[in-house]
């Protein structure tokens, strides 16, 4: 009987021990974790394309379109609070990858508050990535095709589309 008293005590002191190093590690891990409203310079690609967010004029002239390209551009992502972002230019943070007027396309437009500028992020459908809605046309989502061209305004997870995307720095891990 005393031996099972003694195993039974030993048993329990090693459960707590793990369970307490369990949670000791847990929180160091979420102590470690980036903050939702994380900013930061990073390279933005589509998570299953082969392209990235960029514009091939070094000048970024206002309106030009911006294009996936297999290298991309550095782009600062700067948070507004909450879901809310910027996505400037590293070359120059007073321009912004934007929608159109029209709300189609996706261009260059000055970062200043101007329409069209904010995008809001949410978690893709895989868990990690990102998906992009503009904030000034709901419903519509930051979207490639994958073949090196115009990024588009598309509706979420529009079939042929690529709309998720990640990010070079593990520092602003916004959505994953």
């Amino acid at each position: 009987m005393k031996r099972v008293s003694v195993l039974h005590k030993i048993l329990a002191r090693k459960v707590i021990s793990v369970g307490a190093t369990a949670i000791a590690v847990s929180g160091l891990l979420l102590a470690a974790s980036p903050p939702a409203y994380a900013t930061g310079p990073a390279l933005m690609c589509e998570t299953n394309g082969n392209y990235c967010v960029g514009d091939p004029h070094h000048d970024l002239p206002l309106y030009d379109p911006v294009k996936e390209m297999l290298a991309g551009r550095i782009l600062y992502i700067q948070s507004l609070g909450g879901t809310s972002y910027l996505l400037e230019f590293h070359d120059d943070h007073s321009k912004c990858v934007a929608v159109s007027d029209s709300g189609t396309s996706v261009v260059v437009h000055r970062c200043n508050g101007g329409a069209g500028v904010v995008w809001r992020a949410a978690l893709g459908r895989d868990g990690v990535s990102c998906i992009f809605q503009s904030q000034e046309f709901s419903g519509k989502y930051l979207s490639g095709a994958n073949n090196e061209t115009q990024f588009k305004l598309k509706a979420k997870y529009a079939p042929g589309w690529y709309q998720q995307f990640f990010f070079s720095s593990r520092v602003i891990s916004i959505c994953g």
